[in-house]
């Protein structure tokens, strides 16, 4: 059986070579050119061995596995090239520093450097970035404003998004954080003015007041501080924003139109019309805006007529031709709220039963207590048999006399008819 000489593998390392080979036959023949020397080495001696070819620089050998190789190196001996090491290479060279002679690795791209067939680069020491994005440039294609200054940041805000560059004078910075800053624009849309004269908060709150006739709402801009909730829909859902004139406008509204108030907010947050929110809630029921007449205009109304409230609105609503698309959802949502009606009336009569004879017995106790001009002006008003409350109307004038310091006539009352009783707003 004839065996074969081993092999011994090598790497080149032409780091420091100033003629690296391009091609197979350029790399056999430098190998060529070494091989006589590398022959009369003993590699368990060294494994890493560099041979000085004057001006062309230094070349590196590897012996990859020393202790496998034969001893001597002779003519007969094959060798395996597996690697070679050659000098970097920057291929991404800066515009910048090329134009002044000199080769620097540019890892930015800088589109204004385009020369027809590649993007230019900029180095770290030329690479521009402006506040408000990642996009770098060279100093020569820094982005300018639109007033020809040199841009400093780009806005972020709604109109912009990061595509337009503003210099300082035609920023404005953010209200909390002055590291961000928006053109005007953007700045108007994204922190708008509160309606409130000399007022600095930012107006994040639209006036939500409409009415079916008319769905577009008022719009007029509100900070958290100025804003007025009123709320229609209870507590745990959030009352329509109102503006200062629309807020100050409930209490002259007559019952008919606050109604009509109501329900175009609830069209606007059903999640059907053309102008449906995600915020969805139900219609209030007819014992919430009973209590919701009493608190905004002082009109104390039985259920009953509250009820004939919202009859005469869907009346005459199914007399409007044409119908859209909000008329229609206003409509569902009345029929929707025909039962609840039916409860509450039914539930009312009840607790007005109740709620009198313990209205009674609050009546005999002003009067035992001497206090006759209570008893004669002090009016029922409503009672929650749940909560054991009894709400009276008293007027303005007697409600410190019927209330008492710190409230302590009102509980002793309380406390002798048996219930918690509860003066009404308005």
């Amino acid at each position: 059986m004839t065996q074969h000489a081993p092999v011994v593998p090598v790497t080149l390392d032409l780091r420091a070579f100033r003629r690296v080979p391009r091609s197979t036959d350029e790399c056999v023949a430098l190998w060529e050119r070494l091989e006589p020397a590398v022959l009369t080495l003993d590699p368990m001696a060294g494994p890493r061995v560099r041979f000085d070819l004057g001006d062309e620089g230094e070349v590196g050998v590897w012996f990859l596995a020393p202790a496998t190789a034969p001893r001597p190196l002779g003519p007969a001996t094959h060798f395996a090239v597996r690697g070679v090491l050659e000098p970097p290479e920057i291929r991404h060279a800066c515009t910048t520093c090329r134009a002044a002679g000199t080769t620097t690795y540019a890892p930015y791209k800088c589109p204004g450097c385009d020369d027809g067939q590649r993007v230019g680069r900029a180095c770290e020491a030329h690479a521009v970035f402006l506040d408000g994005s990642l996009r770098a440039t060279c100093p020569s294609h820094t982005p300018a404003c639109r007033c020809g200054t040199k841009a400093v940041a780009y806005c972020g805000g709604p109109h912009c998004r990061t595509r337009k560059a503003w210099c300082e004078t035609h920023l404005r910075r953010h209200p909390g954080d002055p590291t961000a800053a928006y053109c005007e624009d953007c700045h108007a849309e994204r922190f708008p003015a509160c309606e409130q004269e000399r007022c600095t908060g930012s107006g994040y709150i639209r006036c939500e007041h409409r009415t079916l006739s008319a769905m577009k709402p008022c719009g007029r801009r509100i900070c958290a501080e100025h804003a007025r909730r009123w709320q229609v829909y209870g507590p745990y859902n959030r009352g329509l924003a109102l503006c200062t004139r629309h807020h100050q406008q409930l209490s002259s509204t007559p019952p008919e139109g606050l109604i009509d108030v109501i329900l175009a907010g609830t069209v606007a947050r059903s999640g059907r019309g053309r102008s449906a929110t995600r915020r969805r809630v139900p219609l209030p029921r007819i014992s919430t805006v009973r209590h919701i007449l009493i608190n905004t205009r002082g009109t104390v109304l039985d259920m009953e007529a509250v009820d004939r409230l919202f009859t005469t609105v869907e009346q005459g609503l199914r007399g409007r031709t044409p119908r859209d698309t909000n008329l229609s959802t206003a409509l569902e949502l009345l029929a929707g709220h025909r039962a609840s009606r039916r409860e509450d009336i039914a539930r009312f009569r009840e607790q007005h039963v109740e709620g009198r004879g313990h209205f009674d017995r609050l009546v005999q106790e002003l009067r035992r207590g001497g206090r006759h001009e209570l008893a004669d002006a002090v009016r029922f008003s409503d009672f929650r048999p749940r909560s054991q409350i009894l709400f009276v109307r008293v007027p303005d004038h007697l409600q410190g006399l019927f209330k008492g310091k710190g409230g302590s006539n009102i509980k002793q009352l309380g406390q002798r008819v048996g219930v918690n009783i509860q003066v009404e707003r308005g």
